[in-house]
């Protein structure tokens, strides 16, 4: 009874609609939100960004205003000319991490940030003509809380095209708004079955087993919504309220890279670039630095190794090899009696003692859809690996 009364008490952390003051601001403002999303799902974003624009006015303290505008922003980026495309861009970026310093869990605000971090993450599936508009047609029903409307045109989308997982998951969503949550617990099941990479999918049965009072299924919800992508902070977000209720939080890395390295090429040389705060930095008398240029040298050996012998260093061999040597730096500057690290990330990741955890880290912390296929064969490899990591060691991205 206790952990029901506790999961209760964290739904807010992983609901769908969560209602947090933070994020959504005044009924008015709410209610304008809503109706902006309306007009984007019906194809008027001019009229949509105005709706977000008179939220924010309205609520200037509320995130949701800010990230709504950023994420129809970035969405529309891939059909725009290279010029309008990033002055999109940049304005989703801007407003994204406006709205996060309002609120630093708005999910909306993390997803522009990660789809602009990682712009190789695989496309949403593509439904047929008819599904596509009998989907569109749903939406703004949707977004004007018209939800048994909404749910008959969610199934002729389905009809018309069985594999567009959406459909199902939206038809889920008119259940959970209306609070029929075996209703939607039902339709999300199906959605994952339909596809089992739909990570919203996944979240919203979380989102459904944590109003059941099922503190096991919303974990396990959850753990597959980071096992599709690990570079959703929303499915990252059921996780730590799973982490909450068992009294055992989890903490964020929030890493920032400070070193880069690129190969030119056709010479195949590499070029190490540091972060301007390094700028008059010394290795002997700034630990961070030194961690960061023994990152960057590492990953530039490791590049001009693979150019003299002819061969392809993929993305996360070469992320594996900058770790590698920077966690055994920073491990030795902490035994020579070095300054102490500055960035709690760098604090957190020395603690990784293995190869293999190290290995987990870059695969579920720092995580890129060109790292694909060793995520892949690292999951067959470690089927409970991300619980483990977790249990482990309490961080999450």
């Amino acid at each position: 009874m206790l952990r029901k009364l506790v999961l209760a008490l964290v739904l807010g952390m992983c609901a769908a609609q969560p209602a947090r003051a933070e994020l959504f601001g005044s009924t008015d403002s709410q209610k304008l939100v809503s109706e902006g999303h309306a007009l984007q799902a019906a194809g008027k974003y001019k009229e949509a960004l105005d709706k977000f624009e008179a939220a924010r006015k309205l609520s200037p303290d509320a995130s949701s205003p800010l990230s709504a505008a950023a994420y129809l922003l970035q969405t529309l980026v891939p059909g725009l000319p290279d010029d309008a495309a990033a002055k999109a861009r940049q304005q989703a970026e801007g407003l994204a991490r406006a709205a996060l310093k309002l609120a630093a869990n708005d999910p909306l605000a993390a997803e522009v940030l990660r789809m602009q971090d990682d712009p190789s993450a695989t496309p949403a599936y593509k439904a047929n003509d008819a599904a596509a508009k009998a989907y569109a047609e749903g939406e703004v029903l949707f977004h004007q809380g018209q939800y048994e409307a909404a749910r008959a045109k969610y199934r002729a989308a389905q009809l018309a095209d069985p594999k567009f997982s959406s459909a199902f998951l939206m038809e889920g969503d008119t259940y959970f708004m209306e609070k029929n949550w075996i209703a939607a617990e039902m339709l999300f099941h199906k959605t994952t079955q339909v596809d089992p990479q739909n990570a919203q999918a996944w979240r919203f049965l979380a989102d459904t087993q944590a109003r059941l009072g099922n503190r096991a299924g919303l974990e396990q919800a959850a753990l597959q919504a980071v096992a599709v992508q690990p570079s959703q902070m929303p499915s990252w977000e059921r996780l730590a309220a799973v982490a909450k209720i068992d009294g055992k939080p989890l903490t964020r890395l929030q890493l920032v890279r400070l070193a880069s390295v690129t190969q030119d090429a056709k010479t195949g040389k590499a070029t190490i670039t540091m972060a301007a705060e390094f700028k008059d930095a010394k290795v002997e008398a700034n630990s961070d630095y030194a961690v960061w240029l023994a990152y960057a040298v590492a990953q530039a050996n490791a590049l001009g190794a693979a150019a003299k012998e002819k061969r392809t260093l993929s993305p996360f061999a070469l992320e594996q090899a900058g770790w590698s040597t920077a966690l055994k730096v920073a491990a030795e500057l902490q035994e020579n009696g070095a300054p102490p690290l500055a960035s709690p990330a760098l604090l957190a990741l020395r603690g990784l003692k293995s190869p293999a955890d190290v290995e987990a880290a870059i695969l579920l912390l720092m995580y890129r859809e060109s790292y694909r296929p060793e995520f892949e064969a690292w999951k067959k490899a470690h089927p409970d690996g991300i619980r483990e990591f977790v249990t482990a060691h309490r961080l999450m991205p």
